[in-house]
């Protein structure tokens, strides 16, 4: 009997460390599809850029003339309504890419766990292809400590989070909660409970940690 591969999405606040713990899902065997990486390469993609640029200008173009992030990010998550016209243009552009790499990479990984790590997992409909949700947990001034401490400004944090799908949508679409505010051991064990349930069966019933 050939074992089902079980597709895990992962969700969470801004912050909230879903990276992490998917790069303890990979430490377990897992295969995990970081959308964010995936993204930036997009972003090189000729075609891409020709269409950002035609939409913003040469102005979002960095020094080596390509796509800089920041520049772009500061149009689409500013709390304007064209910001969010802008944002909607950019996934139109971004996502089709992103999904077609991701079916992709489920339909040759040959592991029995795949994580998806993607920011924007509910928001896009990626959940539609996963077997089981993890939302992951920490309180706000947690995860904008942690938001500061890779450079962001408060405001930065703050539209970014209002650009998403709020907390309780993301925690009832859940199938798994780990808490993931600090207390590394109690992280780790929920996270072992969550794969050995994971890997153990591709039809789970509904389960909080």
């Amino acid at each position: 009997m050939i074992k089902q591969t079980v597709i895990c999405g992962i969700c969470g606040g801004i912050g909230s460390g879903k990276t992490y713990i998917a790069q303890q899902f990979q430490l377990f065997g897992a295969a995990v599809f970081n959308a964010d990486h995936v993204g930036h390469r997009v972003l090189l993609h000729d075609d891409v850029k020709a269409c950002l640029v035609e939409r913003w200008g040469n102005a979002i173009l960095d020094e080596a003339s390509e796509i800089d992030r920041s520049k772009v990010a500061a149009l689409v998550f500013a709390q304007t309504t064209q910001a969010q016209r802008d944002r909607e243009f950019l996934q139109a552009v971004t996502h089709p890419l992103i999904e077609q790499e991701l079916e992709a990479f489920i339909a040759n990984s040959d592991s029995e766990v795949v994580i998806i790590d993607a920011a924007l997992l509910l928001e896009t409909g990626w959940q539609s292809v996963c077997h089981q949700i993890i939302f992951v947990d920490a309180l706000a001034h947690v995860r904008l400590n942690r938001c500061q401490q890779r450079g962001w400004a408060e405001d930065q944090f703050r539209s970014r989070e209002a650009a998403q799908w709020s907390l309780e949508q993301k925690r009832s679409r859940a199938d798994f909660v780990i808490d993931n505010n600090g207390d590394v051991k109690r992280t780790t064990e929920m996270i072992g409970k969550v794969w050995q349930a994971l890997s153990t069966s591709g039809s789970l019933a509904r389960e909080q940690v």
